[in-house]
């Protein structure tokens, strides 16, 4: 411990340093200084833990030095020395949190007290601080264990019946009412209702900070749980009934605003009824099916027992032959515009559900097939891939998710109707995919795989703009492989076989022979000789 004497009188500063035991009272290190500015340099270069100061020095006043020292975030402790008693000075003692205000002549006895009482108080501020430090990491931990707890009842990890839910509270040390109802407020937001590209870690931070900040004073961060299911990130709060139901429709509405707002994102909220904590998890599971049925009334809040309300009096069918139509006119911009219509007419009369909007989607799926089958196109290949896939998983979800997966089926489907119609793009792409590849086990089927075609229209089409059948074009290329390495490399007729895509040398050799007149060996001898 330090302790910084300040006094313009050497003579007293000399008789504190004699007339106190420092080591008795923990001092190790005292310092001295004979004005203010040389206290500041002191104090600058490490924080003393108590300051015993004069308050009448010429260079300015012990009171300057208190003051200057709290404004530094100063905490030690503060005695003061004065000649002559004042209420001013001792009130402005007080003021700034000084622990003594002594009269000179000093008593032994009155400043030993002083200094006891001054380092008894800083050993009690520095356990404080300890405990201050232990009780917020014990509140961190607090809620993570709440967290936890509520998570395993929203699940149904810890069995919905009363009394398994409070021994497993009581377990976890947590005060936690298992009689009350709740009410549970579910946030959601779909990844394709967010405005620009987030991780997904990083986003569900962001959201559930973003939460937690305009619930905070309401519910205690250990209640708001969140997760991510389907492309969808979800915060479930549990509120406890004494809650005013208006208050929380006003903050749902506020975590509304706030994400469309900071977030560029569009969140959705439903309230529960109240509910016993034994019917938390199928609550939980109804308004996520509530959620998942929401198509059209994204960016609000709802409320379970007001279930989406649509007109279901007249089914409606796709008009088939007007899309047929446009798909022959390769009209792309119109298919998706007058698709677009169709559904916001039926949003607007509150008529698109997700039965029909998985409706439309069938029949628009029925035209593409029917048209890439009379085009002998394979549909399964042409939407193989994995991000046309995760479009259509989406597609049902709302009407945007539905207009991108749209999109992409339609440029898809047009695209490659023009190139089957423009046989040349085709067989050239046929050709590329078989230079590059035909060191593989490589079949007719794989290469009109390639091209999205069925292996029998490919064959048709690569016969009528070539001359040969995919099988003849393939040998040719690897019996072109060959003869350069017949003649440049050292390599063994089986190593070249094999490095060609032949299966084995008797093929290699019969294919060999009957392209070029002679065996792989008779070529070798005959070229390499004339090299």
């Amino acid at each position: 411990m330090r302790c910084l004497l300040i006094d313009d009188d050497i003579p007293t500063v000399h008789a504190l340093l004699g007339i106190v035991n420092w080591e008795e009272f923990g001092v190790t290190e005292v310092l001295t200084a004979y004005n203010i500015e040389e206290a500041k340099q002191i104090f600058n270069g490490g924080k003393p833990d108590l300051i015993i100061c004069d308050i009448e020095m010429p260079r300015g006043s012990g009171m300057d030095m208190i003051q200057w020292a709290r404004e530094h975030q100063y905490e030690g402790g503060f005695i003061f020395l004065t000649c002559h008693a004042s209420f001013t000075f001792a009130s402005q003692a007080i003021l700034y949190n000084a622990d003594s205000y002594l009269v000179k002549p000093l008593d032994k006895q009155e400043l030993e007290a002083a200094v006891q009482k001054s380092i008894e108080t800083l050993k009690k501020k520095a356990l404080m601080g300890e405990y201050s430090k232990l009780g917020k990491a014990w509140l961190k931990n607090k809620d993570l264990v709440e967290r936890g707890f509520w998570n395993d009842v929203l699940t149904a990890a810890i069995s919905p019946r009363i009394h398994l839910i409070q021994s497993e509270a009581q377990k976890r040390e947590l005060d936690v009412s298992v009689d009350t109802e709740y009410v549970l407020l579910l946030v959601s937001v779909p990844r394709s209702q967010i405005e620009r590209e987030w991780d997904d870690s990083i986003f569900h931070y962001a959201l559930t900070n973003l939460i937690s900040e305009i619930l905070t004073g309401q519910i205690s961060a250990g209640r708001i749980i969140a997760y991510q299911a389907d492309n969808v990130f979800y915060n479930a709060i549990l509120v406890e009934n004494g809650m005013d139901i208006r208050e929380l429709q006003h903050s749902a509405e506020h975590i509304i605003l706030m994400c469309r707002q900071y977030l560029k994102c569009t969140a959705t909220c439903y309230l529960s009824e109240k509910a016993a904590v034994s019917g938390l998890s199928q609550i939980k599971t109804e308004l996520e099916q509530l959620d998942e049925s929401n198509i059209i009334f994204r960016g609000e809040v709802h409320h379970q027992n007001e279930p989406f309300h649509y007109d279901t009096t007249e089914r409606f069918t796709l008009d088939m032959e007007l899309f047929t139509m446009l798909f022959i006119q390769k009209e792309k911009v119109q298919i998706v515009n007058r698709l677009k219509k169709e559904l916001e007419t039926l949003a607007a009369l509150n008529k698109l559900n997700s039965a029909t909007l998985h409706s439309i989607r069938e029949d628009f799926l029925q035209v593409v097939y029917s048209l890439l089958s009379r085009h002998q196109i394979g549909a399964h290949r042409l939407f193989a891939g994995e991000a046309a896939q995760q479009l259509a998983h989406n597609a049902d979800s709302s009407v945007f998710d539905f207009m991108k997966w749209a999109q992409a089926v339609t440029d898809k489907t047009v695209d490659s109707i023009k190139e089957v119609l423009q046989s040349e793009g085709v067989v050239e792409r046929a050709k590329r995919f078989i230079h590059e590849n035909f060191r593989q086990d490589l079949s007719r089927e794989d290469v009109a795989a390639s091209v999205y075609l069925t292996g029998d229209y490919l064959a048709k089409v690569f016969k009528n703009e070539t001359g040969q059948t995919v099988k003849e074009y393939l040998n040719d290329c690897r019996i072109k492989e060959a003869k350069q390495r017949l003649i440049e490399s050292t390599a063994s007729i089986g190593d070249i076989a094999m490095d060609t895509g032949f299966d084995t040398i008797s093929y290699f050799s019969t294919v060999f022979k009957k392209l070029t007149g002679e065996t792989p060996i008779a070529y070798r001898s005959k070229h390499k000789s004339v090299r």
